[in-house]
């Protein structure tokens, strides 16, 4: 007998109204620093830094006058600002009468999702090695990265050379790079046969670097850490390493209470109690990488009291734009530049290789 089958109609198309996004990205550096005084120089701003004097330990001889004096100076770094732009646009047609899953197509929706990479921009540029520049009327005017702030000149890390300064205007001062002891540029690890025989970047090294600032600065109250994700699975690899130490009686731990394997099956380092404070761990997304486009391992570990965002009237600012029949657009525009601090106050884990050996 013969029916009417699915062949013989036109049938609707069936599409979904769910649909799949799973970039999820944070910006949690961008989202930790503090707003500072907004600017009022575009092309450069600055912050005062001052040191204390070396000790003064020798007695003063009976019946000396007091001919000599102390004298005190403080120093200026610079430095510059930054425009992002994004343009969000789409035609009449997608933004008035075509219908997709999730509005896509929809000004508003393109202007909240220009937003979002916008900030990724921002933060991108901020945890770069890049060189700061002036506007010379083709190239835009550009800030310093964090990597390169946070430098010594002469250590060669992932950018393949060492990060000497182009832009004399916002060049640190000697007497203020951070010192080589407080940056890392060496293998994370060992492997023998592609498995990991020995660590070393291990405590002992991240020791060092804090007691090196502990011995210039003195105790900060809380270093916060900004790393990508191959740092970040280093640091818990480290935080259950323990080198063998010859003469020494080892010790097994064991808690009171059976922890249920359910909960700690595995866990991960969010925290590291230090012989010199505390340092919360941030993961990030957008620390630079390789010259093969890959993770580096790249970290930061920074004393953010002193850390400001410079903001404009300008920030992530939407702007309309004139319609001229096409459909809407508008600019989405930012111009900001970052206040680092103290270079000597940060620490750098920038790897020229992650792992060395077989």
């Amino acid at each position: 007998m013969t029916g009417v089958t699915s062949a013989d109609q036109i049938v609707r198309e069936d599409l979904s109204n769910l649909f799949i996004n799973l970039d999820v990205r944070k910006t949690p550096y961008l989202s930790r620093l503090k707003q500072g005084d907004n600017l009022e120089n575009v092309k450069l701003f600055s912050w005062a830094l001052e040191r204390y004097d070396g000790r003064m330990t020798s007695g003063v001889p009976e019946n000396k006058d007091a001919d000599d004096f102390e004298t005190d100076k403080q120093d200026q770094l610079y430095g510059r600002s930054q425009k992002f732009w994004r343009r969000p646009h789409v035609t009449v047609e997608a933004n008035t009468i075509n219908k997709a899953p999730a509005d896509f197509g929809k000004y508003n929706k393109q202007v909240v999702k220009k937003t979002t990479e916008q900030r990724r921009d921002i933060e991108q540029r901020l945890l770069s090695d890049l060189d700061s520049r002036d506007d010379d009327g083709v190239s835009g005017r550009e800030f310093m990265g964090l990597g390169r702030f946070v430098n010594d000149t002469t250590s060669v890390g992932t950018f393949g050379s060492a990060l000497t300064f182009g832009d004399s205007q916002t060049a640190v001062p000697t007497a203020y790079l951070t010192p080589t002891a407080q940056i890392y540029v060496g293998a994370l690890y060992v492997t023998t046969s592609g498995i990991v025989s020995d660590i070393t970047f291990n405590e002992e090294t991240m020791n060092g670097m804090l007691q090196n600032r502990f011995d210039n600065l003195g105790m900060s109250m809380e270093l916060s850490g900004f790393v990508d994700a191959v740092l970040k699975r280093h640091l818990t690899r480290l935080e259950r390493y323990q080198r063998n130490l010859t003469s020494y009686t080892p010790i097994t731990r064991v808690p009171q209470q059976a922890i249920g394997s359910k909960d700690y099956l595995m866990y991960g380092a969010d925290l590291l109690e230090t012989d010199f404070g505390p340092i919360d761990i941030n993961l990030v997304s957008w620390l630079p990488r390789n010259p093969a486009g890959n993770l580096s391992g790249r970290g930061y570990f920074l004393d953010m009291e002193f850390m400001f965002l410079r903001p404009s009237g300008l920030y992530l600012t939407h702007q309309q734009q004139e319609d001229k029949g096409a459909g809407p657009r508008g600019l989405i525009q930012s111009i900001l530049g970052p206040q680092y601090g103290d270079p000597r106050g940060h620490l750098k884990v920038d790897p020229n290789v992650i792992n060395a050996g077989t």
